[in-house]
């Protein structure tokens, strides 16, 4: 059987990717701190997709709105996870790791947000 081509935009398919790993990562933290940083973040991530669906389907018009709000989620996910792995619950390369992860968003979704011109 012939695979349909992913008509998804990459920005999608990279904040998805991007999504997984916390997910993973959050269960492990104390109980303690689970709900607090563990949900905040993982809203954060399912949130960050809702930003580009919203975007995808938005009119021209209306597409910057989700696409800052987006931008504004990816910098919140850096601090929180800067406090995670001051904390010792991640290791510095893990930091590293999700942290090209969302900067490589972040250029996808402030190209994008370029891309509609001034004004939007």
């Amino acid at each position: 059987m012939k695979k349909r081509p992913d008509k998804r935009p990459p920005l999608h398919t990279e904040l998805v990717e991007l999504t997984g790993w916390p997910l993973d990562r959050t269960a492990s933290f104390p109980r303690s701190h689970r709900h607090t940083f563990g949900c905040r973040l993982d809203n954060l991530c399912l949130d960050a997709i809702e930003d580009v669906t919203r975007a995808r389907y938005a009119p021209k018009a209306e597409t910057a709105a989700p696409l800052d709000a987006l931008n504004l989620r990816l910098e919140l996910m850096r601090v929180l996870w800067r406090l995670v792995e001051e904390r010792g619950w991640i290791a510095p390369r893990q930091l590293f790791h999700v942290n090209g992860r969302i900067d490589t968003a972040g250029r996808m979704a402030g190209a994008w947000r370029k891309a509609l011109g001034p004004g939007a």
